[in-house]
């Protein structure tokens, strides 16, 4: 590590910090660029080249695995989170679906900030430049997608050729038909209906960040772990690493750390609540009383189905899946996204129009993942309902003065009457899909519910079709957890302005799910590349 001077230092090198670091050193004026990441890097593990095998990095050396402090509506059980400690970040562990949050939920949030840039429209050119779409000469809309970007996006029915056919497609999309959701095609910004999911996958195999965003160009350390931004006065002038040497920025500092591990070093740099900063020995370098507030995730309930005859063929782990096209990827091929009844959403909402918003989501998987106690052998397939836009709010802090002593996370999930009103709704419906439509029925003999050690796991029972409020909530309460898609703990409007610029001091901007004031639907790599390349080229524009 010779040369500890850039015009640029970027702290984290995960989905954002590449694409930040890639495009900053592509930009017109050649800056140096300095990217710092904490893990190693991955080149040369094939588990980190695609999705499924992918499954078990989950809890290894390329995943922090913070565990959160007891979760008192969660039946005060201890979540593990996940999050990248990878060159790549979370995409080396992610699982490849690529669905961008609804237009409504991208213009909440530029409403809020006071800035288009952040609305659908906005980023509606981010997003483009960031695909090369599989369908450019089938109709494709080219106002809403890209073809010429670094991440190749496909459907499932169109990898592999066509030939990843999958025997359940059919009777999941006519199970949700015969409920009344209706199709959608990916246009204009909505994501409400049924749709075939998009992967960001590429002949089959993972593109993670550190690969579809070269960094030849940039200056690379992995193992490299930031203790502090360090400052004159108000100014960040570098970083200070673990190990007490410093690294220097001429222009800026970019935080790209995540949304667990950025509100963890702006506190250790003296940008905080002043009383955290105080019972810590942190010098105040700027009060900032919202760090580390707002965190958000997407909170979930996963089921596993029983299958009535798994000889024919539908789940991963049968001996009939011999077609390699079928392994190229999770085993998916729809994604429900819905708004709440009128009679339900009315109690919480009093706007018509708000009361139109998309807040829970379904997806079929023909494998249990990490289910506990339940097989992957062909027995079941699982479906995973979630929270698109939950108002459950959580909260990241410090336990030390040390970087290598893991944040404080309390995440607070399922904490509001609204977020319970629509997971119940939506596990409703997702047990209605799979156990009493004329497609499933024949299909699927029950649901299982997980087992295992931990109290949560003891004494449950399958859950049915007419399965009350309370048995649902309670099994939300005992297994429900979240989707690893955490953000809002420096937000835009409280903690760093509408450029990412950290409020208060000079020379420091955030660049990551942490700015994200507010849920956004979808799943949310498809949106964190497209707000890194627009916040890429207004950093760009200012050096």
């Amino acid at each position: 590590m010779a040369d500890l001077i850039a015009d640029y230092v970027v702290v984290g090198g995960g989905l954002t910090g590449c694409v930040i670091a890639s495009r900053l050193s592509q930009s017109d004026k050649k800056p140096k660029v300095i990217l710092l990441d904490a893990g190693s890097d991955p080149a040369g593990n094939p588990a980190a080249a695609s999705f499924l095998s992918g499954l078990s990095l989950l809890g290894g050396e390329y995943d922090y695995a913070y565990q959160s402090e007891p979760v008192a509506n969660t039946a005060n059980r201890v979540h593990t989170l996940n999050a990248g400690k990878v060159l790549g970040g979370g995409s080396i562990l992610n699982f490849g679906g690529w669905l961008r949050a609804d237009a409504a939920d991208y213009d909440e949030w530029a409403e809020l900030v006071g800035d288009k840039r952040w609305s659908y429209e906005g980023l509606k050119p981010w997003f483009r430049k960031t695909e090369s779409f599989y369908d450019s000469g089938s109709g494709a809309d080219a106002d809403e997608h890209g073809f010429e970007g670094p991440m190749h996006v496909t459907s499932i029915s169109a990898s592999e050729s066509g030939e990843r056919k999958y025997l359940l497609r059919e009777p999941v999309r006519k199970a949700w038909v015969e409920l009344g959701v209706s199709s959608n095609s990916h246009k204009n910004g909505s994501i409400s209906g049924l749709a075939e999911m998009l992967e960001n996958s590429r002949d089959g195999m993972r593109q993670p960040s550190n690969t579809a965003y070269p960094l030849t160009d940039v200056k690379v350390f992995t193992n490299t772990t930031v203790q502090r931004v360090t400052f004159t006065e108000t100014t960040a002038t570098g970083v200070e690493l673990a190990d007490g040497r410093k690294v220097t920025a001429r222009k800026e500092v970019i935080l790209c750390a995540g949304a667990y591990r950025t509100p963890q070093v702006l506190l250790l740099s003296g940008i905080g609540p002043s009383a955290t900063l105080t019972e810590h020995g942190i010098p105040v370098v700027r009060e900032s009383p919202l760090v580390g507030q707002n965190l958000h995730d997407h909170f979930a309930i996963y089921l596993a189905f029983r299958l009535r005859d798994p000889g024919i063929g539908y789940a991963l782990g049968s001996s009939t899946w011999q077609n390699p096209a079928l392994f190229k990827g999770l085993p998916w091929d729809w994604v429900v996204s819905q708004p709440l009844p009128t009679d339900i959403i009315a109690k919480h909402e009093p706007k018509a129009e708000k009361q139109k918003r998309n807040l829970w989501e379904v997806i079929t998987v023909y494998v249990p993942p990490g289910i506990p106690g339940i097989p992957v052998d062909g027995t079941h397939i699982a479906t995973s309902t979630m929270l698109l836009l939950p108002n459950s709010r959580g909260a990241v802090s410090i336990r030390s003065g040390n970087i290598e002593d893991a944040p404080r996370i309390q995440p607070n999930y399922f904490s509001t009457p609204l977020d319970r009103d629509t997971l119940i709704h939506a596990t409703r419906q997702t047990l209605k899909a799979m156990l009493a439509t004329d497609p499933m029925n024949t299909i699927i003999e029950s649901e299982s519910p997980p087992s295992g050690e931990g109290e949560s796991l003891r004494g449950l029972t399958p859950l049915t079709a007419h399965a009350s409020d309370e048995e649902i909530e309670e099994r939300i309460r005992r297994t429900g957890m979240q989707h690893h898609h955490s953000g809002g703990t420096a937000a835009m409007g409280k903690v760093v302005d509408t450029e990412g610029k950290v409020l208060g001091v000079k020379g420091l901007r955030v660049a990551d799910a942490s700015i994200l004031p507010i849920p956004l639907g979808g799943h949310p790599q498809a949106t964190l590349y497209a707000v890194a390349e627009q916040l890429a080229s207004l950093i760009a524009s200012d050096g």
